[in-house]
């Protein structure tokens, strides 16, 4: 985002207004009486070869069962590490899911041959809180409706980024990485799986506001696009500092949403909101603003 030009258009609404006033089967047995001495071996001689056979043919049944079985067992257990393996490579449990948001989206930044900006939108997350001297001009302006509608036409459109300035316009915007979350960073973070895809969704905790936070410190600002403090500080006029004073920020909500090909570990969108207020604590004026970006990236 431009903070540059928000900031100045955020500044120059507040002072407007001041000034005015985010199995087997059993065979049957037989019974055969013993024959006598001198038959004996005349019996052996006819039933031996039927019992060869019948014996060969069982241990042919059993091989062949045994061979089937063994076949099966294999099969089976290859799906089974098949399976195991797949299922070890999702991520589960918080720290872990936090582990693998971080290594796929700074692949981004390393590796990406593209980054393809949907859009970056600035909203407004809900009503100001503004000193009761200045409210009724914010009415005749069209209160949040006014607000919002200059929020969104300070937007941006659909980009294609390359190189460079993937590292300057991919969350974070100008830093080398695009998350340093740590799993005591974020309320919760999910991991779902279908037909190849993982779809990764991580909110991060609040930020109390703050004079002085930078990128990689507190939580939101570890992961998502914030307009710092010191930067809209720097940016106030020396006239406006003694109207408004110097402005703080708080990060009530973070939230990312990113597909990941399962295979390659690469990422395929990436969508974040994430919230901020600005606060101008010597006239009571609070802003609660809001950023919602999207892209889609090709390695």
């Amino acid at each position: 985002m431009n903070a540059k030009k928000l900031i100045a258009l955020l500044l120059a609404a507040v002072l407007c207004l001041s000034f005015a006033a985010c199995g087997g089967n059993d065979e049957p047995e037989t019974t055969t009486e013993a024959p006598v001495a001198d038959s004996t071996e005349a019996v052996d001689a006819t039933e031996a070869p039927s019992e060869v056979e019948s014996t060969e043919a069982a241990s042919e049944v059993e091989s062949t069962e045994a061979a089937t079985e063994e076949a099966t067992e294999e099969a089976t257990e290859a799906v089974s590490e098949e399976e195991t393996e797949a299922a070890a490579k999702k991520p589960e449990g918080t720290a872990a899911i936090v582990e693998y948001f971080n290594t796929a989206v700074n692949k981004v930044k390393t590796d990406a041959k593209s980054v393809k900006q949907n859009h970056v939108t600035n909203y407004l997350a809900k009503s100001p809180t503004l000193p009761s001297a200045i409210g009724g001009i914010y009415k005749i302006l069209g209160e949040d409706k006014w607000l919002d509608g200059m929020l969104v036409d300070n937007s941006h459109g659909s980009a294609t980024y390359t190189g460079a300035d993937i590292d300057a316009k991919f969350p974070v915007e100008g830093e080398s990485w695009a998350s340093k979350l740590t799993a005591a960073d974020v309320k919760s973070a999910t991991c779902t799986e279908k037909d190849g895809v993982y779809t990764i969704t991580v909110v991060a905790k609040a930020d109390a506001k703050s004079d002085s936070v930078k990128h990689g410190q507190g939580h939101c600002p570890k992961a998502f696009n914030v307009v710092l403090p010191g930067v809209i500080n720097d940016n106030i006029p020396g006239i406006a500092t003694g109207i408004v004073g110097l402005s703080t920020v708080d990060y009530p909500m973070g939230k990312a949403v990113i597909t990941v090909d399962a295979e390659t570990g690469n990422v395929k969108t990436a969508e974040y909101d994430v919230q901020w207020t600005i606060n101008f604590d010597k006239i009571g004026a609070a802003i609660p603003l809001g950023t919602r970006s999207s892209y889609v990236v090709t390695f």
